[in-house]
C-alpha cells in the first residue's frame, strides 16, 4: 500500500516529518495540514454500555468535534482489525477495557473536511478500569441516557442513542449514510438488552483462562513478549560489541557479572549514578530519530561519574513504553551500546518493560545506570578545592540534556517550529539537528590530566546551570564567573530572544556553551588549557575560586 512508503506530501510534494498527531508518531507535511494515516479508508467507535445502562461519552481534545462530548473513537492502524481498534481507543482515551458485544452501525462520512471515513460503532461492554481522561481526551464520564449533553458531537449521533432506548425510532434520518454494502436501515431489533445479558452471562461463566468464547493472551493485554524478543534480537550484536574484559557471561542472564580485577579496579571506590535524558525524548520521537538519546544518556552518566575522578566501568539501560515497537527500542539500546563502546565501558544488562495504561500510546522512557571505580586518593570530593584557582569552562554541544521543556515551548509552541525547519539564526542547522546534538563526552581528554593529578575539581553542567551545579564541588568556597568570558552558542541566543529569557534564568535553564568546569591551580592553568585544546576542545577561562560559602557570584563585564 502507498501510504506505507510514501516520503513526500501527495498534496504540495514536501517531504514529510515525523510529528505527534491525535496522541501517536504519524508523519505529516509541514507545510500543508495533511497527514499520513496508516489506514486513512477506516474508523471505529465504541458504544460503552454499563449494568446500569449509562452510556460511556469523552470530551473530545481534538478537531472534528473539540469540546464536544463523543464516543470514543480513532483511526485503524494498519496492522488492525475494527474491534482491536475500538477496545484501544476505549482504554487510550477513558483508561476502560472493554469487550466488544457486536456491531451496532456501519457508516460513511463523505464530507470534505473530514479523511473518508468508514466508521464501524460497536456495541461494548466494561470489563474493569480506572476512568480517567486519557489521550485526544479533555474529560470522560458516564451518563445516563435520558440526561445526555445538549452538544454531542458524533456521526449519526441520533440514530446509534436511540436504539440503545426500547422502543426507538430506527427511522429517523441521519447526518452520515450506510457504507457501500451495508443495509439501508440498522439490524432489526433495537433493545441491546439482551445482547448485554448475553455478553454477561458469558463473562459470568468463563472457565478458567476464557472470557467468552475466546481465550485472551498477554499480548491481548497490550504486553507483546514476542515484540520485546525481537527487540533484543536486533541490538544483541551491538551489545556484545560493548564488552570489556570484564564482562562475565553473555547477553540474557537474570544478572549481569563483572569482575572489577579483570580492568584494574580492584579494591577500589565504586562510584555509581543514574540519569535520564528528560524531553529531549520528545524531540527524538518528533523527529523520527532514535539512535541518538541512548548515545546521549550513556554520555550524560560518564561525565556525572567522571566529575568524580571516576572511570567508567559498565552502564545498565532500562526503557518502559506502552506499547513495544521493536524498531524504536532497538535503536535506542544500539544507541547506548555505541556510547559504551566509544568511551571503552560495557553494557552490561537493562530492562525492557511494556506496560499499556501506565505509557500512552507511542510514548517511552529512557533511563540509565553507570558504575565507575576510582582509587580512593584520587577520589575527587570538593576537598582540593583552594582559594585562588582558576575555573576552565569546557563547550558544550548545544543543550545536552537539559532545557529541553523550555526550548520546546519556545520553538515548538511559541515561534511554530518543527523540527525540519531551518531558520537563519540557526545557521544553516534543522531545528531538530540543533537539538538532538549529542551530549558531549568529556571522559578521553580529560582522564590523562586525572592519571596525572592536576585537576582540583570538576562540575558537569546539567540541570540547574552554573549557578546549582558548581557549588556541588566547591566546599567552602565561591566560584566568580565571568559570564562575558564566552558567547554562548547561536541555539542558546536564539531561545533567549525568542523567549524573552532573563541572562539569569538562561543561565539556570540551560549550560549555555559550558558543559563541564574544572577548578586547576592557577600557575597549571595555561598548561592544561593547551593541552585540553589540543585534545579538540573547546576552553574558556570562564572565573576562579574565592573564600566563601559555596556559591556562585556573577562578574559581568
Amino acid at each position: 500500500m502507498w501510504t506505507q512508503n510514501a516520503r513526500f506530501c501527495p498534496l504540495c510534494g514536501v517531504e514529510l516529518v515525523s510529528a505527534r498527531v491525535e496522541g501517536r508518531q504519524r508523519r505529516r507535511c509541514p507545510a500543508c495540514a495533511f497527514v499520513l494515516y496508516e489506514n486513512p479508508a477506516s474508523a471505529a467507535a465504541g458504544v460503552v454500555l454499563d449494568a446500569s445502562r449509562r452510556v460511556l461519552l469523552i470530551r473530545r481534545g481534538i478537531e472534528p468535534f473539540r469540546g464536544a462530548w463523543a464516543l470514543p473513537a480513532g483511526y485503524q492502524e494498519a496492522d488492525e482489525e475494527p474491534e482491536q481498534t475500538v477496545v484501544r481507543e476505549v482504554r487510550e482515551e477513558t483508561g476502560q477495557t472493554v469487550a466488544v458485544v457486536r456491531l451496532l452501525d456501519l457508516i460513511f462520512i463523505p464530507e470534505d473536511a473530514r479523511k473518508p471515513a468508514n466508521l464501524a460503532v460497536f456495541l461494548c461492554r466494561p470489563l474493569h478500569g480506572v476512568l480517567r481522561a486519557g489521550q485526544d481526551a479533555l474529560e470522560a464520564a458516564w451518563f445516563e441516557l435520558d440526561a445526555l449533553p445538549a452538544e454531542l458531537g458524533f456521526d449519526n449521533g441520533p440514530r446509534i442513542l436511540e436504539r440503545l432506548l426500547p422502543g426507538g425510532d430506527l427511522e429517523r434520518p441521519s447526518r452520515g449514510r450506510p457504507a457501500a454494502g451495508a443495509p439501508s436501515d440498522p439490524p432489526a431489533g433495537n433493545d441491546i438488552t439482551p445482547d448485554i445479558e448475553q455478553s454477561e452471562q458469558e463473562v459470568a461463566h468463563v472457565t478458567e483462562g476464557q472470557r467468552g468464547e475466546s481465550r485472551l493472551t498477554y499480548k491481548d493485554a497490550g504486553v507483546d513478549i514476542g515484540a520485546q524478543d525481537e527487540a533484543l534480537a536486533r541490538a544483541r550484536d551491538a551489545i556484545r560489541a560493548s564488552f570489556t574484559p570484564g564482562v562475565l557471561g553473555d547477553v540474557g542472564a537474570f544478572g549481569g557479572l563483572f569482575d572489577p580485577a579483570r580492568v584494574g579496579a580492584a579494591g577500589q571506590v565504586l562510584v555509581a549514578s543514574a540519569d535520564g535524558v528528560g524531553t529531549k525524548l520528545e524531540v527524538a520521537k518528533r523527529a523520527g530519530v532514535y539512535d541518538t538519546v541512548g548515545r546521549d544518556l550513556v554520555q550524560h552518566c560518564i561525565n556525572d561519574i567522571l566529575v568524580q575522578g571516576a572511570r567508567p566501568l559498565f552502564f545498565m539501560d532500562y526503557v518502559g513504553t506502552g506499547r513495544l515497537e521493536p524498531a524504536v527500542v532497538a535503536d535506542l539500546i544500539r544507541g547506548c551500546a555505541q556510547g559504551c563502546r566509544d568511551n571503552g565501558l560495557a553494557l552490561l544488562g537493562g530492562e525492557t518493560a511494556e506496560m499499556p495504561g501506565l505509557y500512552a500510546e507511542g510514548d517511552f522512557d529512557l533511563v540509565g545506570f553507570i558504575v565507575g571505580a576510582v582509587a580512593r586518593e584520587r577520589l575527587l570530593d570538593g576537598s582540593r578545592v583552594r582559594a585562588g584557582q582558576v575555573l576552565l569552562g569546557l563547550g558544550s554541544d548545544g543543550l545536552h540534556t537539559n532545557g529541553y521543556s523550555l526550548a520546546r515551548m519556545i520553538l515548538f509552541e511559541r515561534l511554530g517550529l518543527d523540527v525540519g525547519d531551518r531558520p537563519h539564526e540557526l545557521g544553516g542547522v534543522t531545528v531538530g539537528e540543533a537539538l538532538l546534538a549529542p551530549h558531549r563526552a568529556y571522559l578521553r581528554p580529560l582522564w590523562p590530566l586525572l592519571e596525572q593529578g592536576r585537576v582540583a575539581a570538576m562540575a558537569h553542567i546539567t540541570g540547574g546551570g552554573l549557578r546549582d551545579n558548581l557549588p556541588r564541588v566547591l566546599g567552602a568556597n565561591h566560584a566568580v564567573i565571568e559570564r562575558s568570558a564566552w558567547e554562548p552558542p547561536a541555539l542558546f541566543r536564539f531561545l533567549c530572544a525568542a523567549g524573552g529569557i532573563e541572562l539569569d534564568e538562561a543561565h539556570r535553564a540551560f549550560n549555555m556553551g559550558v558543559g563541564l568546569v574544572l577548578a586547576v591551580d592557577a600557575g597549571d592553568a595555561q598548561a592544561v588549557s593547551a593541552k585540553l585544546r589540543a585534545a579538540g576542545e573547546r576552553v574558556f577561562t570562564i572565573g576562579h575560586v574565592a573564600a566563601g560559602a559555596g556559591a556562585v557570584r556573577w562578574v559581568d563585564a
